[in-house]
């Protein structure tokens, strides 16, 4: 039986992978910490830059007098501290000298050191003659208790004299040694590789564990002999996969951003920041900023917005306006880089190509806002060449994100983040919505002549600044008197007044001119809360959304309700009636509960009150004399609904029961009976697709289906507010009571000055009244267009039917619409 002494021997050897013994090497140079404070030498907010800033500059002039030593010796504080100063120290030392040798000086009075974070900051421990005594008796009980101190790494002896016959006990405890010439062991000769080590009292072993080559000795009358190796002999050789050194790369990557930051003074790039927010249906929104950003060492990053971009298009803004910052603390938390600090847990993630390895990380102390996640890195450098990581159970608006970083290099020899790719999952009133963040770093200029000059200018200049704080991004706002402040909060806000043309021909007017105010507030009364309303006199509608109100649920409430009356027209024998019509005003109040359950899956309940008013419609020749109006009235529905969102995927289903009015409809002596309760279901799928410089690819299919329906409680695929909305398609022009859709649609920009986005719409569903299945296609056209005079920004949006095996429900329906933002 193998003793457990040897198998600890092999494990460390390994880790090290130097020559288990040696002689008359030099003993370490010393980094005494004993007396230091971990809080003035680890930054307390390593969000911080100036704090972080400081550490390194101190660090540096700590470690200065051991520049070249090939190895260092460094001594801790008992102690909660004294991990992240080992950690500081070692990312300092290697630093200045990529290739120094860090031990660890033994405690005997100190708390073990079961830390295998610590244990990567280090290549094993160091005792000297001061910790051995003179007396080799007592050498194996010392090496036996420090590596209890520390067990995952070797420990060096820098023996006083020379050992004898317990040099073979020594080593075949774990221990590396370094003895003094002129004595018995001075004599060994232990080729290169052989590093597996068995011995005792008098005998030593070692194996080359790549061929199995073995060199025996045995001491003898004062001296090391050779000894062959048994001829006849049964031995069971076990071969183990070397554990990979995760700690020595770890290593590797904090020297090598501590040499990055020590060689970046000051950095400027291009910015360009682009937010892409997912719909429930269609191609969804986009918003874009793009930035010049000044960052000084121990300073924080400042960005001087140049140009904003509403849906692609350059948006007309006054100097100075400042747009709300979408939950500044979560959705735009830095990288999960390796600093002085740590609060994660590593552990070796497998090959990730030649030369390449992946580091797995998560939070040390489950705190939900930092991330989980993978490391790609060189192994020769220690660089980072992306991260993947994610976060879930958020407290605010962004309950979830994953994203991908993307380091290069910014310029000859300096590593940098150049692209930051970042999936969301936001809260609003009406369920969740996913975002795509992209920021994209380029044209750098690292520490360029008159950096000051050119953020002064910045500084003086009419142009929106933000600036970068341990909590997130805030306005640097411009004073009375030229300066620059930074807002105790963040813009959370904003309003937008417009005027609307809307085109539809259910409406008493085909064309309706409509202006209205709108507010929101990602923020309100700082306790998250999400408000936002419109006004448009005749049209008005109001969300609110509280994040985490209990027990990791969300609530939303949303109200809509409009004074415009809309007709709706049977189907007989496949043609649209004129007579028979009903004019339609409705209002409804809805109430929802959301929780998060991980991975992107999210359940929510909704509780829908909809009031229906019935009346002749506004076209004399669309009524019916004698024609009974189903009771007017609030219809109850309750709905659940579980969605799936992921990096541009959206799955959902869902499924509702309700209850209706109970009364009658229709020509007299064919009355229809409208009986309470109904239930309706579905489901979709969609996904956008970027195809680069600001293209999209947008596909989503879906049905629904229910039971219990009738004329006025059915699915509906109207333009402008059906159940499913099919471009060019009247309102309320087919009840139906099962149906199938799919859309594609492409948005292309064509400069500055345009973007298009180019829909088609297929639907398929069977017909209420007729039991029929009908067929309808839509072309959806839209153009973004820059602002003039008093508006920032132009949208038209228009529907065209295409095809429709039901005569008279081809429609164009749509808006033109006129926007200011302030």
């Amino acid at each position: 039986m193998i003793p457990r002494t040897v198998v600890f021997a092999v494990v460390c050897a390994a880790l090290q992978g130097q020559a288990p013994l040696r002689v008359g090497g030099s003993v370490p140079g010393m980094l005494d910490l004993r007396s230091a404070a971990a809080a003035d030498w680890v930054p307390g907010d390593s969000r911080d830059p100036a704090q972080v800033q400081a550490k390194i500059e101190a660090w540096s002039l700590r470690v200065a007098p051991l520049r070249g030593r090939d190895a260092v010796r460094i001594l801790l504080p008992r102690g909660a501290g004294r991990v992240p100063l080992l950690l500081a120290a070692s990312q300092a030392l290697r630093a200045q000298d990529p290739g120094v040798v860090l031990y660890l000086g033994f405690d005997p009075q100190g708390e073990p050191l079961w830390d295998e974070t610590a244990w990567g900051a280090v290549q094993g421990g160091a005792l000297l003659a001061e910790d051995l005594g003179p007396d080799p008796a007592a050498w194996p009980g010392i090496l036996a208790r420090a590596q209890e101190f520390m067990p995952g790494r070797p420990w060096t002896l820098w023996l006083p004299s020379d050992p004898g016959a317990r040099l073979g006990q020594l080593l075949g405890d774990g221990g590396r040694l370094v003895i003094p010439p002129g004595g018995p062991g001075a004599g060994l000769v232990v080729p290169p590789g052989f590093t597996d080590v068995e011995g005792g009292a008098g005998t030593l072993l070692l194996r080359d564990p790549r061929t199995g080559s073995e060199r025996r000795w045995r001491f003898v009358q004062g001296a090391w002999s050779p000894v062959e190796a048994p001829r006849d002999r049964h031995e069971v050789q076990v071969t183990a996969r070397d554990a990979y050194d995760v700690g020595a790369l770890l290593a590797r990557v904090r020297a090598e951003r501590l040499r990055e930051a020590l060689a970046v003074r000051t950095q400027e790039a291009d910015l360009a920041v682009d937010v892409h927010i997912q719909a429930d249906q269609g191609p969804g929104g986009d918003l874009g900023f793009r930035f010049r950003s000044f960052q000084a060492a121990g300073e924080p990053e400042e960005t001087l917005q140049e140009e904003v971009l509403l849906n692609g298009v350059r948006a007309k803004l006054k100097g100075g306006l400042q747009l709300p910052i979408v939950e500044s603390r979560t959705s735009l938390a830095p990288p999960a880089a390796l600093t002085l600090t740590e609060r994660y847990r590593y552990q070796d993630g497998g090959e990730a190509g030649p030369g390449l390895r992946y580091i797995l990380f998560k939070p040390a102390d489950g705190d939900s806002t930092l991330h989980t996640g993978t490391l790609r890195v060189e192994e020769a450098t220690g660089r980072i060449l992306e991260e993947r990581s994610s976060r879930s159970g958020l407290p605010g608006m962004v309950k979830s994100e994953t994203r991908t970083l993307t380091y290069g290099e910014a310029e000859p020899g300096v590593w940098r983040l150049v692209k930051a790719v970042v999936f969301e999952r936001w809260v609003s009133g009406g369920g969740v919505t996913q975002a795509r963040r992209t920021m994209v770093y380029s044209g750098f200029r690292i520490n360029g002549p008159g950096f000051a000059a050119r953020r002064e200018e910045a500084r003086a200049s009419d142009g929106t600044m933000l600036r970068a704080t341990p909590d997130g991004l805030r306005y640097l706002a411009r004073q009375k008197d030229g300066s620059r402040k930074v807002e105790d909060r963040p813009r959370t806000s904003g309003r937008l007044i417009g005027g609307i043309l809307l085109f539809d021909p259910t409406l008493p007017l085909p064309v309706i001119p409509l202006a209205g105010l709108a507010y929101f507030d990602f923020d309100a009364f700082g306790k998250g809360i999400q408000l936002s309303g419109l006004t448009a006199g005749v049209f008005n509608t109001g969300q609110i959304s509280v994040p985490n109100v209990g027990a990791g649920f969300d609530f939303a409430a949303s109200t809509a309700f409009s004074l415009l009356s809309g007709t709706e027209r049977p189907v007989r024998n496949g043609h649209l009636t004129d007579g028979e019509g009903v004019g339609r005003r409705s209002g409804n109040l809805l109430t929802a509960l959301g929780h998060d359950l991980g991975w992107g899956f999210r359940l929510q309940a909704r509780m829908n009150l909809r009031h229906d008013t019935y009346s002749r419609p506004w076209k004399g020749q669309h009524w019916t004399e004698g024609f009974v109006l189903p009771p007017s009235g609030w219809t109850r529905e309750t709905t659940g609904e579980l969605s799936w969102l992921s990096r541009g995927f959206q799955l959902k289903g869902y499924y509702g029961e309700g209850r209706r009015p109970d009364g009658v409809y229709g020509m007299p002596g064919a009355l229809q009976d409208l009986q309470g309760p109904y239930a309706r279901w579905g489901g979709s799928a969609g996904y956008d697709l970027e195809l680069g410089r600001g293209s999209w690819l947008h596909g989503e299919a879906g049905v629904a289906s229910g039971r219990g329906f009738d004329r006025f409680q059915a699915l509906d695929v109207g333009g402008t507010g059906g159940s499913v909305r099919i471009a060019g398609i009247r309102n309320n022009a087919i009840t139906a009571d099962r149906l199938a859709y799919g859309k594609a649609a492409l948005v292309l920009p064509t400069g500055p000055s345009l973007r298009l986005t180019l829909g088609l719409d297929q639907a398929w569903l069977r017909g209420l009244d007729d039991r029929k299945t009908y067929q309808v296609t839509g072309l959806s056209l839209a153009g973004d267009l820059p602002g003039f005079w008093w508006f920032t920004a132009v949208r038209v949006d228009l529907g065209v039917g295409l095809l429709s095996t039901l005569p008279g429900v081809r429609s164009c329906n749509g808006f033109v619409g006129f926007f200011r933002i302030f």
